[in-house]
């Protein structure tokens, strides 16, 4: 029985592909599937990988389209071709540990009606995205949390933490779902799994609100890998940002635009941030399924002060603060634009390259770890962390 279907959607990306693909099937476990969706212009390198280098039954290849599908596109057509009893969405420069499956089936006995669950996850820089020192990171703490789906719902519609990004969690995006919550959400929402263009975002929104219990563990189960050509290391070049957000729009031409006239914080203009990306997303899906906004306008005001508060380049802080200024100036005719006071900006600065603990956060040099991969920095990491037999058999401490 397959008891989870990791899907990896895939563009233009083949070598990191490769490496991931690799990195998992590593593991010998015999109770998942990896689906691997290539949208790549040349379809022809995973397609050689497989036929002539790579043999592993667990995983299939789902070659492009007759033309490029968008992200949100593809996303979909792998979904539905999961037969796994837990789905879950990765990169292609991430990684995730299939042992998973025994934290599922844990949590499957302990709580029945779960249909959810999240982890923390690690955070990892591929060494061609590291223009500059930083830091990757490992929880180290494990304990396992019921979250509350009112308080949930509360952070991601209403952004009640008032943070430059909603601390929510639970999604198909670097989580776990049941398939059943997946088809309940096809068949209420439009006939599609996923709408929106902000597809990780867009799918949260929807299973919070159907799932019937939301699990957390503080263990990690997967890294955030971000190499020179993810969206992620884009945000560090403000040219490369701006044409790979042209490019996500030409290529989610005829879906849901994030240019939207109702919340004027477009994503194509040069001073776009990641805050606004999310609450044009979140404002969308409740606007759309008459979800209650109740304090959604000042939450937003007060994250935009919080994503500026952390910019250290005095021209970024400027653009970002000139953009926020023009939406609340045409938002809802101004009525939130006294409310917004950003903070002075702080001076130019290089980022923090301090290592240590922090709130159960091991923070680590990049050029410390011996790891070229985020399979390899997992693997480097669990020597830190409690082990995965310990945490799905609910020991609390390490055996001797």
């Amino acid at each position: 029985m397959i008891h989870l279907s990791i899907c990896l959607p895939t563009r233009n990306r083949q070598s990191y592909c490769i490496e991931t693909i690799r990195a998992l099937a590593e593991s010998d476990g015999a109770d998942f599937e990896v689906i691997v969706g290539d949208n790549s212009d040349d379809g022809s390198v995973l397609a050689d990988f497989f036929s002539e280098e790579f043999k592993d039954p667990r995983f299939r290849l789902v070659g492009p389209a007759d033309t490029v599908l968008s992200m949100v596109d593809n996303w979909e057509r792998l979904i539905g071709l999961t037969r796994g009893r837990w789905l879950s969405v990765i990169g292609d420069d991430d990684y995730i540990d299939p042992k998973l499956v025994l934290l599922l089936k844990y949590y499957e006995r302990l709580y029945p009606e779960v249909d959810s669950v999240s982890w923390a996850r690690m955070s990892y820089n591929w060494p061609d995205n590291r223009p500059e020192p930083a830091l990757s990171v490992v929880p180290v703490a494990h304990d396992t949390y019921v979250a509350v789906k009112s308080i949930v719902q509360d952070r991601l519609y209403r952004w009640s933490q008032g943070t430059k990004r909603p601390a929510v969690g639970f999604g198909l995006y670097h989580g776990a779902v049941r398939k059943p919550v997946m088809e309940r959400i096809k068949r209420k929402y439009g006939g599609r799994y996923f709408e929106h263009p902000v597809v990780d975002y867009e799918s949260s929104c929807k299973i919070i609100r159907e799932a019937r219990m939301l699990v957390h563990c503080q263990r990690p189960f997967s890294v955030l890998g971000a190499c020179k050509a993810s969206n992620s290391a884009g945000t560090k070049s403000r040219k490369t940002m701006v044409e790979r957000v042209n490019t996500f729009k030409a290529e989610s031409k005829g879906k849901i635009d994030m240019d939207d006239p109702v919340f004027p914080f477009p994503i194509s203009d040069p001073g776009a941030s990641i805050c606004a990306s999310v609450a044009s997303t979140t404002y969308w899906f409740c606007r759309t399924y008459g979800i209650d906004l109740t304090d959604f306008p000042e939450n937003f005001v007060r994250a935009a002060m919080d994503e500026l508060s952390g910019i250290i380049i005095e021209e970024e802080y400027e653009l970002k603060k000139a953009y926020f200024e023009r939406g609340f100036d045409a938002w809802e005719g101004g009525r939130w634009r006294e409310s917004f006071k950003p903070p002075v900006f702080w001076g130019n600065r290089s980022h923090n390259e301090l290592c240590g603990v922090l709130k159960d956060y091991l923070y680590i040099r990049e050029d410390v770890p011996p790891a070229r991969t985020p399979a390899e920095f997992y693997r480097f990491g669990e020597a830190l962390i409690m082990p995965i037999e310990h945490v799905a058999s609910g020991a609390r401490v390490f055996a001797r």
